[in-house]
């Protein structure tokens, strides 16, 4: 398995929060979590099976350039003797801007619809590149070049921004201050532009950067983990972690999430 990871600065930054190619080869089932970033996944080899509450079978996706909406954890993708893909993860600002067709849940195919981005016939040829982040970086420039964020989606930005930057340690009401805007326009104008309610994402949050901890200290207890993420108890750290992931943290570490080993910097 081999996970590369490039994070885009500049104008790009503003609309893509990374991209990375991963190659795994004779893996188990792998655990994924849901950021809360609508993801644009290309698929060199459309075999792999993908896991939730809705699939708990499993369902084969076959398509070269999808994404996945609104499906309920726990996430796992299972991939057949060898599995390459490439993940575009847009910024969560632009949940709405971008994928704003999204209604039902589900797999859904996205060749037509980023065909402007990449055509299916194209997918093979981008894998031979020694470092696809180049063209895709290109591409995405041309792609976005046109596309601006309006007056409510600066200001989602603005609010996403805070919440990562206190890693997620904070309360809906802080925010109400900090923007002088009311809980319940908050909220409305949440959903409308992330598809999330702004406790799920801080939520979310939280539980991301717990990952990253563990995968950076994979000997730290649960209560030292769930301290350093701001929870007094490690009852509530496990019961936020489990609304998020689907499964306690001891589990999901024990399944050794793969996608988050980009983040090991130790």
């Amino acid at each position: 398995m081999s996970i590369l990871k490039y994070t885009p600065s500049g104008k790009l930054s503003n609309f893509i929060k990374e991209i990375y190619k991963s190659n795994f080869i004779n893996e188990d089932r792998i655990p994924v979590l849901d950021d809360c970033c609508h993801d644009l996944v290309i698929f060199r080899e459309a075999n792999a099976k993908f896991f939730s509450k809705e699939f708990e079978q499993g369902t084969l996706i076959r398509y070269s350039i999808f994404s996945l909406f609104k499906v309920t954890p726990p996430f796992a993708v299972e991939p057949a003797e060898s599995l390459s893909f490439l993940t575009i993860k847009f910024q969560p600002w632009c949940n709405n801007l971008l994928f704003s067709k999204f209604k039902k849940t589900g797999v859904f195919d996205l060749s037509e619809e980023f065909a402007a981005l990449l055509r299916t016939e194209e997918v093979d040829s981008l894998f031979e590149l020694e470092n696809p982040f180049v063209e895709m970086e290109n591409r995405l420039l041309t792609y976005l070049k046109d596309v601006c964020l309006n007056e409510k989606q600066i200001l989602i930005k603005a609010i996403i921004e805070k919440i990562y930057k206190e890693k997620g340690q904070l309360k809906v009401s802080e925010l109400e201050t900090h923007f002088g805007r009311s809980r319940q326009y908050l909220n409305r104008l949440f959903r409308e532009e992330v598809h999330y309610t702004i406790k799920h994402f801080i939520g979310m949050v939280r539980v991301v950067n717990a990952v990253k901890i563990q995968v950076n200290q994979p000997n730290i207890s649960m209560t030292s983990l769930a301290y350093e993420v701001g929870y007094f108890d490690q009852a509530h750290f496990v019961k936020d972690f489990h609304k998020v992931a689907g499964m306690s943290p001891k589990n999901f570490f024990n399944l050794n999430g793969a996608f988050f080993r980009r983040h090991k910097t130790v």
